[in-house]
């Protein structure tokens, strides 16, 4: 990191990152894939601008990569705000990234932001939500804390969309017996009616913490149509608004940490015209020993009424989450192991890695995505299958 004094208040922080990630496939079941074929590529470099003086900030975050399994050069503008805080309140205004929640992994109440989901690598990095372009104002007292959002514009989920993505598969099916093409995706209009709000009230207390949410905007995702047209299936999308209101606490007990997380979706769009509510929750435990670190968690989903018309054939969905570490050799190591289990189908996914700090700046890892089908149905997880893989990886920070 590199420090620029401006005076005794106020200073210019500069760091980044570069990082570079190799993986090849494990698996040869898909006809158009075979083990040994490369499916991660990407080098990037992240650079972070940090302004500050007295109770004013402003924070830049931009990153450049290039894949080589596409041979495509991207670059990308992850936050750019301003921040004024003072005693009791705060105002920042433009493209800034938030979490909601207390789930790792899995996102119950955490809709504020959407996901990157374009590419494998996007897919499978460590923070794949994208930033919103918002106004936040922040009240702040001696246990409560109120976060206020207005987004006037949306933004998407980014999906895998374009000719030769390898992701394109899961939403356009190549295996159809009728010829299937892409139509219009229609977003909101960009006016002030077509906003987006949410809110966040948080509460420390000695016994637990606790967080109301409410939110009320767009689904990141479009709802797809499919029409038979005289060249085959056409497929539409469409954004439709979204609503939730949702909970989450965290209640230490000696050692070990226990949280839970719900919310509630009235009258989501589950199809162009069919709507249903919905219940998500989940409930998790922590525990840090020594140098170990251990997280399990149960999640679930319901869907209320009829599933006649939907694209959906279980109303109640479950699985379970859990996440082993630990570090070695002055903390120079780390070995861990994450695992996903869906009850539904009994598809899964697991991922080992191994981390070796080479110095304060260099790490290097190795691993494994890998996704296991069910064995009736490929399931959620399971139909990515084809993207089993090992993989290695460098960073450098600075």
């Amino acid at each position: 990191m590199i420090v620029l004094p401006l005076s005794a208040e106020g200073g210019v922080d500069f760091s980044g990152e570069i990082q570079t990630i190799w993986g090849a496939s494990v698996s040869g079941t898909d006809n158009n894939t075979s083990a040994g074929r490369f499916l991660l590529g990407e080098t990037s470099f992240t650079g972070t601008l940090d302004a500050y003086y007295d109770k004013s900030s402003a924070f830049a975050e931009a990153a450049v990569s290039y894949d080589a399994t596409s041979n495509q050069l991207d670059w990308r503008v992850n936050e750019l705000w301003l921040d004024y805080t003072a005693s009791f309140w705060g105002i920042r205004i433009g493209r800034q990234k938030t979490a909601w929640g207390k789930a790792d992994g899995i996102d119950i109440t955490n809709v504020i932001c959407p996901k990157d989901m374009s590419s494998f690598s996007s897919m499978t990095s460590d923070n794949s939500k994208l930033a919103i372009d918002a106004l936040r104002l922040s009240f702040t007292g001696n246990q409560f804390t109120l976060d206020a959002y207005w987004i006037p514009f949306f933004t998407p989920s980014k999906l895998p969309l374009d000719e030769g993505n390898q992701l394109r598969k899961f939403i356009i099916p190549e295996n159809s017996p009728y010829p299937m093409s892409l139509g219009t995706i229609e977003k909101p209009e960009i006016d002030i009616w077509n906003g987006e709000y949410g809110l966040k009230v948080s509460g420390y207390f000695p016994l637990m913490d606790v967080s109301l949410y409410g939110f009320y905007g767009w689904d990141d995702t479009p709802v797809l149509d499919y029409n038979i047209t005289a060249q085959g299936i056409q497929i539409n999308g469409k954004y439709k608004r979204l609503s939730m209101i949702g909970i989450d606490m965290a209640i230490p007990v000696k050692e070990i940490v226990i949280r839970t997380e719900a919310a509630f979706f009235p009258q989501k769009y589950f199809s162009v015209i069919e709507q249903r509510n919905e219940i998500s929750a989940l409930a998790g435990v922590d525990w840090m020993p020594s140098s170990w670190t251990l997280t399990a968690q149960y999640f679930c989903d319901y869907v209320f009424g009829s599933l006649v018309q939907l694209e959906r054939s279980k109303a109640y969905t479950h699985g379970m989450t859990i996440n082993v570490s630990k570090t070695f050799i002055n903390e120079t190591l780390e070995l861990s192991l994450s695992g996903l289990l869906n009850f539904n189908d009994l598809d899964s996914f697991i991922s080992p890695a191994a981390e070796y700090s080479l110095s304060d700046q260099i790490k290097l890892s190795c691993g494994a995505y890998i996704f296991i089908p069910g064995s009736e149905n490929d399931g959620e997880y399971g139909k990515y299958k084809d993207l089993s893989s090992a993989y290695i990886k460098a960073k450098f920070n600075f």
